[in-house]
């Protein structure tokens, strides 16, 4: 009969064994797991976007690198898996010494291009699947990007991966080339070097992080008081030691929180104004209700019914506020019920918040750098949007970036 102690060492042995088993092909291959975004509730990936505003399904986006501070060797490799619905790029950018800005093969364009032109400077938009990014230029790539879905990058779709290799030493930078305020940092070490942390402790870090950015992303009692309905676009930017990340509600919320729907509409009366507010720190929102400006079988500009209003009738944007006025029912009120001759619309245009009060001060959509002028100067752009409604009937609306993972709203005016 063995004893207790036998019996126990010999189950310790197993689960060492097992262990083994379980990391040794990671570490020996130099492989490392992280995602690129994330969402929450992560459920009815390429569905109808109603469907998904209805079950709340992708309505937390984490637009983050989870982790987004990773320590690795020399000519280890990291996968990046994209786990959520909206696009993302994972690039390195090879940014010019001024010694040499503008002396090619290193425009100082390349400092941060978009995401449609990535690394074009050397060659190719996108760089391939297991590229080697080595700033030097001597083992690899000075650039390395994943490209976007739009382009058919590499991160075209949910679960697909991008691989990156890293055979030289050092401490790398890298973003998403469509949201400037994710980023995060790769320290390359020498073989030797302990490295701080494994695969399973990366596997909890995300885990964590994800539920630290989706966690409390609307805050409880907006606004209430106030002579008009509020609805709001909220998120929030966390700060970690490899750079920004951040996190948004792809939602509609009243100023109690409560996420609008076509089941739990927002109501009001005849004659009132309801503001539009986008405090989200970094990511850009529209309101548009009738036929989408990004769509190509839509008119330009809004039909008789509808019209954005700055001439000071109802009020001008010196106040920080666009102005429309609905007067009359118009069709669609669904933008996949459009006839050939409707022409209503009201679209806010992109509501965002000003360089000055962004996470970097520089567009989250083009990549842009940011403005020359001292940021506490320049003045702030439009992020509030009013609507008086003048017509009973029922109306959607949509926000035109990100409509397609349910970000899609729904009032109801009442006599």
């Amino acid at each position: 009969m063995k004893s207790l102690g036998s019996m126990q060492f010999t189950s310790t042995i197993r689960w060492c064994v097992l262990l083994a088993v379980f990391l040794v092909p990671r570490l020996a291959l130099g492989q490392w797991q992280v995602r690129a975004g994330s969402q929450f509730p992560d459920c009815l990936a390429g569905g109808d976007a109603d469907q998904k505003l209805a079950t709340g399904c992708q309505a937390r986006q984490v637009m983050a690198f989870v982790p987004n501070e990773i320590w690795i060797h020399e000519n280890d490799s990291i996968t990046w898996k994209l786990a959520t619905d909206e696009a993302h790029t994972v690039t390195f950018l090879y940014e010019p010494p001024p010694a040499i800005v503008g002396v090619l093969p290193y425009p100082a364009a390349q400092q941060r291009a978009s995401n449609g032109i990535g690394c074009t400077a050397y060659g190719s938009a996108m760089s391939p699947n297991e590229s080697a990014y080595d700033p030097s230029g001597t083992l690899g790539l000075q650039c390395v990007h994943s490209g976007a879905a739009a382009s058919g990058g590499a991160l075209a779709a949910y679960g697909n991966t991008y691989t990156i290799k890293f055979p030289a030493q050092g401490n790398f930078k890298f973003t998403c080339l469509i949201h400037s305020s994710m980023n995060g940092t790769v320290h390359v070490l020498d073989p030797s070097a302990a490295l701080p942390y494994t695969q399973l402790a990366y596997d909890a870090q995300t885990v964590a992080q994800i539920a630290n950015i989706a966690g409390n992303l609307v805050p409880p009692g907006l606004f209430v008081y106030g002579a008009n309905a509020r609805v709001y676009t909220v998120g929030k930017i966390v700060s970690t030691g490899g750079g920004w990340q951040y996190g948004s509600m792809f939602r509609f919320v009243d100023a109690l929180g409560n996420v609008i729907t076509k089941s739990a509409p927002l109501r009001v009366h005849v004659g009132q104004t309801v503001e539009f507010a986008n405090i989200d720190p970094a990511e850009p929102h529209t309101i548009t209700f009738g036929c989408p400006t990004d769509d190509a079988d839509c008119p330009v500009g809004g039909g008789p019914g509808a019209f954005v209003d700055t001439s000071g009738l109802k009020g001008t944007a010196a106040d920080g506020a666009r102005y429309a006025v609905l007067n009359a029912g118009f069709d669609p009120a669904d933008e996949t019920n459009r006839d050939a001759n409707s022409k209503d619309e009201i679209n806010s245009g992109l509501l965002i918040a000003g360089a000055q009060d962004r996470a970097n001060g520089i567009s989250p959509l083009s990549g842009t750098p940011g403005t020359a002028t001292p940021l506490a100067q320049v003045s702030p752009t439009l992020v509030r949007f009013n609507v008086t409604f003048n017509a009973v009937g029922k109306y959607r609306w949509i926000c035109e970036l990100h409509d397609e993972i349910g970000m899609i709203g729904w009032v109801n005016v009442v006599p």
